[in-house]
């Protein structure tokens, strides 16, 4: 047996206890504690990061990834490329799907990256940053494919300012279990998807008229009773969600088996760095609505060490009936993390 010397285990310990006191939200009252699996499952044999996912009609996953070389070992490597997943958990094979967008790689800001990806109603809907738009490479558009990412077709329009990391917030295989009948979008409130804001901010449109920007309207804060209000104007936006360190990269999950809405997101270590593109922390938090009132399930300045993480997500796909097991689905820089990883997430619930 292995024997860790007991300061080694105090110090963790305190290490985690001083992170979890500077969190924005008080502690969960639903999960009373989440442990993670320690070692990381790679499905991909090839590499990229990024990868948004949704399950199919058929039962296969569909993602997308970016800088990378996919299943496929694509070469030149592709700035946003997609693939089909199919397999069982957690034994997926992989297979690049070539597009009418492919795009040859840019490195990082320089080239064109996937944010958010749905499926709704048998039409996909995709998400994507770093447009270039007058040399400015800070905007995200939308595009939407009907025949499961062969053929994209791009919105005449676009964000610039805010949302520019758009992701969409998941509930069951096409849309099945969602809390009504809009499709929700969160971002970052800024508009670089390689900068940390201190806010979330959230918008939503009727799920058959997507693809309509005079549809769309942005949360626009709570009243007393907590219900939400909604602009069509968006500068008009509140945030869903504050941390003084900065969040990047959100995802919101609906968790089915709990009724529960799960957050993730990278924060800086210090609140007050500037110029930090990734950090190794992370965040976990629930709320019974995609907009809160949230708490704390997890925060940690170090949950993957020295390594920098980012695009951290729980996909429907992963989670077990009860909702007490979840699969957290990352990628990043360094010890392997340049692929499609996860990792898994036991959840104590109170009773």
């Amino acid at each position: 047996m292995r024997h860790i010397p007991i300061l080694t285990v105090l110090v963790s310990v305190l290490v985690a206890e001083t992170a979890l006191a500077q969190a924005p939200y008080p502690s969960s009252k639903t999960v009373t504690r989440l442990t993670w699996g320690s070692n990381p499952v790679r499905i991909s044999d090839g590499s990229g990061d990024n990868w948004p996912l949704v399950e199919g009609e058929d039962g296969a996953l569909y993602t997308t990834y970016g800088d990378g070389e996919g299943f496929g070992k694509r070469n030149p490597k592709l700035s946003l490329g997609f693939a089909k997943m199919t397999g069982e958990f957690p034994n997926y094979t992989g297979v690049d799907i070539p597009s009418n967008i492919d795009a040859v790689m840019g490195g990082g800001p320089a080239g064109i990256k996937s944010s958010g990806l749905l499926l709704v109603d048998g039409l996909m809907y995709l998400f994507v940053r770093n447009i270039n738009i007058g040399g400015d490479f800070t905007n995200s558009r939308l595009e939407w494919s009907n025949d499961y990412m062969k053929n994209w077709t791009w919105a005449g329009w676009h964000f610039s300012d805010t949302f520019g990391c758009p992701e969409f917030v998941q509930f069951g295989r096409n849309y099945q279990g969602a809390r009504d009948n809009y499709v929700y979008i969160v971002s970052q409130d800024n508009d670089n998807p390689y900068h940390y804001s201190p806010n979330i901010v959230m918008a939503r449109v009727p799920k058959g008229r997507v693809s309509d920007l005079g549809k769309w309207e942005y949360f626009a804060g709570t009243d007393r009773a907590g219900k939400p209000a909604w602009s069509p104007d968006l500068y008009q936006r509140k945030p869903v969600f504050t941390d003084r360190k900065g969040v990047q990269r959100i995802a919101i999950t609906y968790n089915a088996g709990l009724k529960r809405h799960f957050l993730a997101t990278s924060h800086k270590v210090d609140a007050n760095a500037q110029n930090v593109t990734h950090t190794g922390a992370l965040g976990v938090f629930d709320a019974p609505e995609p907009w809160g009132p949230w708490t704390t399930v997890y925060y940690d300045d170090y949950w993957s060490g020295k390594d920098r993480t980012y695009h951290h997500k729980f996909p429907t796909r992963f989670m077990s009936a009860d909702g007490k097991t979840m699969w957290l689905l990352y990628s990043g820089l360094g010890a392997g993390n340049y692929a499609f990883c996860i990792r898994k997430a036991a959840l104590e619930v109170a009773r």
